[in-house]
């Protein structure tokens, strides 16, 4: 069997001076960018654009056509009550396609100050055709206000962004640049550019993060040295709903507007858990327009995808709105034997109960079956060395298999009151199965003879999530000592049931890796299980924040949780109680202070910390031991140019985790646990450091790019590394631009992944460097084509490692998809 092409790192000093350069890149060109703003955002707001906006009221063409040229627009409800504007269709400016949008409205587009817009009634005998600024001049519509609406819309697609202008994580919307912690927000037109078809793929894109081999195959991302569990993924801001959603249970894209993750410990949002990060994942919502959306596309080893995306008005007045989302990818892998179908269906309603309250219903079903599934890598010899397999090899039996699939349903009611005041009650509720047949081998291999690898035997296990996520919160502002204070209180309630049932027959069989049998074992029939354990967990949080005014420039945050944590599990088969610890009361803080230098910069410094229970171990004492505290330390400077279309950041974090159990030699098997007899003391002390440097946005003209460099360093009370496979730098780049002038059809860019050595025991993953390209062709107003290319330069590489025995994963070979998306 011929061997895979040998590794050719990039040499380490070759590696620091470009990641370094890159990270000074990032950090100087925000001046330079700055000293553009002004005359960038001329150009961009006297950027011809194509429209398609099919008649309707007239406020909601308004906002849209200021949401696709990433504007904001602010016009007096009363004065565009039932007035409707004609279909705007064609090439125009923003002003251009505000005027058009006005034609015989009686209003008329006025300038309200500088770099402003608003509408006013217009004089008697003047036409009305919004001609308030002559066609075609430099003028366009900047900024305006749908007061009808109380807040700007946070939703990403169709801005054409690589940034958003607010957050919805923390439950307060607030600016990048005005959250005093290190966040990256994934929009809907960089997973449309990059073909990121699901959250594994936009969480391998984010700065700071790294894959890892681990939990028996359901692979998991660390960030800042500590691993990214489950219960930090939340939906629209709510936990609970989310079951290894980058690994067994894989979620789709194409339900979602956005991801923003916050970087370090997530002390209001999760309360539990350790000090990496939060994933938001925000759905899509029902859109005041007509839309009918799809897209297909084909890609190397026969991988297709189909994708509807169609929605709109449900009745005359609007008041109804509904949408429905349908992906379906068929696939195979660059590896042997696996084949996955994986269908998804999403639908939502807005429903509009008066003014000022807002229904909405949603669903999802989505599932995966993956033939000649495996979960474990490829082993190495036991010295650590690769031993240069094909990235073809699969160490599955060819009756593998992989099942999983989730039903969710969420609701959500949302109330405005007085002022900017709002009330929300989002309920999230799933189901989920999975599934695995399974026939595994793994070993470390001895370099002499070849042997150490064996086919370890079969495994059948099946697992029942029950997840609930219930969360309730107020938000907005007040007036007082002279300054403007926004503030948030609620309280969130989750819980999951996990039932899990398997058989494992264990065998030794030593098998050659280098012609392995994918059928070794005749498909066994399903046994009757012999294990099974039931698990539940719950965590109730009551949570408060603000952000106070001390002066104009100067803004204090405050804030913090309490939390309730409970665990419990039992054996199925006798009752016995395995497991039942809890924390009470544990409260996790957030303090920080932002200092704005301008109107466009400022600096910050920030405390936020996590808990993670420990109460399931005992001392010498006979006490339960203390949570494990994990507290994040960070200060930076963040910049909002080119009228708030790019954000800039610069962090260094200082992250600790105290407090953590650590096995009691002296007193072994002496200690009344609840998992162990052994004794614990809260002694060690872990601790990761570095900083990130980040950019997203429009840089230029049709130049948008989302960029983040990152430079860790961990270790334990023993001075080891936290986690080796994370490395010391990271490199995340993406870029689109659209051609000038007459080649305004095409759209070009690149992405660029390039990281330093990293490791697990001794085997080592070299720093490299892994470059995509890909080109965009708009055939006409409502057809575009893509092509994407990953790993131009066919790069060897490892993806996640796991050690010499559990193996590790290639990346993908060089490999092409090309995509047709229709628009109508």
């Amino acid at each position: 069997m011929r061997r895979a092409t040998p590794f050719t790192p990039l040499p380490p000093r070759a590696l620091r001076p470009t990641v370094l350069a890159t990270a000074l890149l990032l950090a100087c060109a925000a001046p330079a960018l700055q000293a553009q703003a002004s005359a960038s955002t001329a150009e961009d707001r006297a950027e011809v654009r194509s429209f398609d906006i099919p008649a309707q009221p007239l406020g909601v063409t308004l906002a849209r056509i200021a949401t696709e040229g990433g504007q904001t627009v602010s016009i007096d409800a009363a004065l565009v009550r039932g007035r409707s504007a004609p279909s705007v269709q064609g090439r125009y400016t923003l002003q251009q396609a505000a005027q058009a949008a006005l034609a015989g409205s009686g209003l008329e587009l006025v300038r309200t100050g500088n770099d402003s817009w608003g509408l006013h009634a217009a004089p008697a005998g003047k036409p009305a055709s919004g001609a308030g600024a002559a066609a075609g001049s430099d003028v366009s519509l900047g900024e305006v206000r749908v007061t009808a609406q109380g807040e700007r819309s946070l939703a990403t697609e169709h801005t054409g962004s690589y940034t958003t202008h607010a957050l919805s994580i923390g439950k307060m919307p607030q600016s990048i640049r005005e959250t005093p912690q290190s966040v990256t927000v994934v929009t809907r037109q960089q997973m449309e550019d990059q073909n990121l078809v699901a959250v594994e793929d936009v969480i391998a894109q984010t700065t700071g993060t790294s894959k890892s081999q681990r939990n028996y195959g359901a692979h998991v991302y660390t960030m800042r040295g500590y691993e990214i569990p489950d219960s930090n993924y939340l939906l629209d801001g709510v936990g609970g709903a989310s079951y290894s959603p980058t690994g067994w249970v894989p979620m789709d894209t194409a339900i979602l507007d956005r991801v923003e993750v916050l970087r370090g410990a997530g002390a209001l949002v999760v309360g539990a858990g350790d000090p990496s990060g939060v994933v938001n994942m925000v759905r899509k919502r029902p859109r005041a327009e007509k839309h009918l959306e799809v897209a297909q596309s084909i890609g190397s080893w026969s991988n297709y995808r189909s994708e509807v995306d169609a929605g709109g008005p449900l009745n005359e007045a609007g008041t109804v709105r509904g949408r429905v989302v349908a992906a379906y990818t068929d696939r195979k892998y660059f590896y042997d034997l696996a084949h996955s179908k994986a269908p998804m269906l999403y639908g939502v309603i807005d429903a509009d109960l008066g003014d000022s309250t807002r229904l909405t219903l949603g669903y999802r079903h989505e599932q995966v079956g993956i033939d000649g599934y495996a979960i474990f890598g490829l082993p190495s010899y036991a010295t650590g060395a690769s031993l240069g397999l094909p990235r073809s090899t699969s160490l599955g039996q060819r009756w593998n298999r992989h099942d999983a699939k989730v039903d969710e349903v969420f609701a959500e009611l949302e109330k405005h009151f007085a002022g900017d005041w709002v009330g929300k009650i989002t309920l999230n509720r799933n189901k989920t199965t999975v599934t695995q047949k399974l026939g595994m081998a793994r070993g470390a291999v001895d370099p002499a003879t070849h042997l150490g690898a064996y086919f370890l035997g079969t495994e059948f296990t099946d697992r029942d999530i029950d997840a609930s996520g219930l969360d309730a919160h107020v938000s907005g502002s007040f007036q007082a000592l002279g300054g403007v204070h926004k503030m948030m209180f609620g309280a969130s309630w989750k819980q999951q049931d996990v039932f899990t049932q398997s058989f494992t027959a264990s065998q030794r069989i030593p098998v050659d890796l280098f012609h392995f049998n994918h059928d070794l074992i005749p498909e066994p029939a399903t046994p009757v299980y012999d294990f099974g354990l039931k698990e539940r967990s719950s965590l109730l949080g009551i949570y408060a924040s603000a952000r106070l005014q001390l002066a104009d420039p100067l803004h204090l945050h405050l804030g913090g949780r309490f939390n309730w944590f409970k665990f419990r599990s039992n054996d199925h088969f006798t009752g016995a109680l395995t497991n039942d610890y809890r924390q009470s009361g544990q409260f996790t803080p957030y303090a920080g202070l932002v200092y704005d230098l301008g109107p466009q910069w400022s600096v910050y410094a920030s405390y936020t910390s996590t808990f993670q229970p420990q109460s399931q171990y005992a001392n010498v004492e006979g006490h339960q031991l203390k949570p494990a505290i994990g507290a994040n330390y960070e200060a930076g400077i963040k910049g909002e140019l080119m009228d708030s279309r790019l954000n800039v950041a610069l962090s260094v974090f200082n992250i600790k985790k105290r407090n953590v159990a650590v096995y009691d030699r002296d007193h072994e098997g002496l200690c009344p646990g609840i998992t162990t007899n052994d004794c614990y003391r809260n002694a060690s002390l872990l601790r990761s450091k570095g900083f990130d440097a980040e950019i997203g946005g429009r840089i230029a003209r049709g130049w948008d790019v989302a960029a983040g460099y990152t430079y860790l360093s961990t270790r334990d009370a023993e001075g080891q590394s936290l986690a080796s496979d994370a490395p010391r730098h990271l490199l995340r780049l993406s870029t689109s631009y659209t051609l000038p002038d007459a080649w305004s059809d095409w759209k070009i860019g690149a992405n660029l992944a390039a990281q330093s050595n990293a490791y697990v025991d001794t085997v080592q993953n070299p720093g490299h460097a892994v470059l995509d390209l890909r080109a965009a062709y708009r055939i006409n107003r409502q057809w575009t084509a893509s092509l994407n290319i990953a790993n131009v330069t066919d790069r060897v590489y490892w993806a996640a490692i796991g050690g010499a025995r559990n193996g590790s994963y290639y990346g993908a070979p060089r490999n092409a998809t090309l995509t047709l998306r229709g628009t109508f």
